[in-house]
Parts: structure tokens; C-alpha cells; sequence
């Protein structure tokens, strides 16, 4: 039998989250000891060991009440739910950082980006780009996405043919 206390050391989570997870169904608590503490057995040991992995996969607590209720079922169900709202919060994402770097764009606030030199070293060192591996780096993104990489330059500032230069001079030196 293990105490919450132990339940939740052993799982990282707040006695708090064990006591929820009592009041709203989802881990009943088992037995209680004679001074009437919750005591929880290895089943619920395991049950709990369950219910963290889909909540750190992002199942809501309703979705995994219904999988504990109808396990003979499986988990595949809710995983392929899973990976369509993920799915959607991705688009939703993208989305977002096009309305984004539209706005900023559009308020001329990275137009002209070469003139703000010093702004753009200041967030590349933040980001570890140095003087010593910037060509990597720059490398590295042209490797793993070519367009994606010349637009980040032009968002920058980079005229057509800085683009390219630059380019040139990191095939160079790789």
C-alpha cells in the first residue's frame, strides 16, 4: 500500500493533483488505513503511472476517465484524437506567426533590418551565434530548409543578392 505522500513523490505531482484525481473519478482512492488515510495499492499504482503518461501527451483528464473506464477498448482511440487537436494547434500556431510577422512587417519594423545591426547581433549572440559559428549555423538552415532560410534573411533585411552572397561565402567555407 502506498500513502499520497508516497503516490505523489513517486510520480512528481502535488498531493493536490491525487486528491483531484479522488474527487473527480479518475484515481479513486482504494482502501484507507485505520485513521482513515488514503492508501493506494499497486494497481493504482500502475493506474496513476497511466494517467501521467497521457496527461504529459496532453490527454485531457475526461478523455483519460473514459480510456480507464473501457481500457479492453485501447488507448489508440484518444492517441489519434491526440494527434489531430496537435495537429490543429499546429496550424493554429502557424497561423498565428504569419499574422504575426505580417503586423511586424507591416508596421516597417523589420523592413530595413540591415540599419538595426547592432539589434540583430545583440539577439544572435542571445541565440549563441557568434562570430566564430555563425557560418555553421547559417549552413545548417540552408541544409534544412532552403526557403524557409532565405525568408528568414529577408525578414532580416537581406537584399536578393546580400542573400546570396552570404550563401556563397558559407558554401565556401564548409
Amino acid at each position: 500500500m502506498f500513502s499520497v505522500g508516497r503516490m505523489a513523490r513517486m510520480f512528481g505531482v502535488s498531493r493536490a493533483t491525487l486528491l483531484y484525481y479522488d474527487a473527480v473519478g479518475l484515481l479513486p482512492v482504494s482502501n484507507r488505513s485505520a485513521a482513515g488515510y488514503r492508501l493506494y495499492t499497486e494497481e493504482d499504482r500502475k493506474t496513476l503511472a497511466t494517467i501521467r503518461q497521457l496527461r504529459g501527451l496532453g490527454v485531457p483528464v475526461g478523455r483519460i476517465k473514459s480510456y480507464l473506464a473501457r481500457k479492453e477498448e485501447g488507448v489508440t482511440a484518444i492517441l489519434l484524437q491526440r494527434i489531430l487537436a496537435i495537429n490543429e494547434q499546429i496550424s493554429t500556431l502557424r497561423d498565428q506567426q504569419r499574422e504575426v510577422l505580417s503586423l511586424i512587417e507591416g508596421e516597417g519594423m523589420l523592413r530595413g533590418a540591415m540599419g538595426h545591426r547592432s539589434k540583430n547581433a545583440a539577439l544572435a549572440l542571445k541565440a549563441g551565434i557568434t562570430a566564430n559559428n555563425y557560418r555553421e549555423v547559417h549552413r545548417l538552415f540552408e541544409k534544412a530548409s532552403p526557403d524557409t532560410h532565405r525568408e528568414f534573411l529577408g525578414h532580416l533585411g537581406f537584399t536578393p543578392r546580400q542573400v546570396s552572397a552570404l550563401l556563397k561565402e558559407v558554401r565556401k567555407k564548409a
